[in-house]
């Protein structure tokens, strides 16, 4: 009974992150970006090196490298295996920032903490197309930021 409420909490989370990734719209180049980390291999595990901060419910802008839209699609098919919501006892809960950044190629396009959920949320968007992305929360297990659940919109 308890992982079915947790699950529906879940659920529930995740659709109040899709309409917040909805709402909060893109930088429209008015605004100033972070100067990104001096190389990839240096990359710190959760963007910071980017002078976001990291307990701001603020959208911040991060990287402006983009990634293509067919790698964020395919993040979203195959590597996440079109799931969603990650429970604690799954492999893919396990995952980090640092392993999405891998697998993607690039840093987040922006950073907002979600301290209704007290989750870290990382949003990329596609080059060429700022309504194509994919939005991923993070939540602390054991010390350690990672996957909770994940969103797309135009993927």
């Amino acid at each position: 009974m308890m992982e079915k409420k947790r699950a529906i909490a879940s659920l529930l989370a995740f659709l109040l992150g899709i309409t917040m990734l909805a709402c909060c719209g893109g930088n429209s180049g008015g605004g100033t970006t972070a100067t990104p980390p001096a190389s990839n291999s240096n990359q710190d595990e959760d963007g910071s090196s980017y002078g976001i901060d990291l307990a701001s419910a603020e959208v911040q802008p991060m990287s402006e490298e983009r990634a293509t839209r067919e790698r964020l699609e395919e993040t979203v098919r195959e590597w996440l295996e079109g799931a969603t919501l990650f429970l604690d006892n799954s492999e893919m809960s396990k995952r980090t920032y640092k392993d999405f950044v891998d697998f993607i190629g690039c840093d987040a396009t922006e950073y907002y903490f979600d301290d209704s959920r007290n989750t870290r949320v990382y949003t990329w968007r596609a080059e060429g197309a700022d309504t194509s992305k994919l939005g991923v929360w993070f939540e602390e297990k054991n010390g350690i930021w990672s996957l909770s659940f994940t969103g797309s919109t135009n993927l």
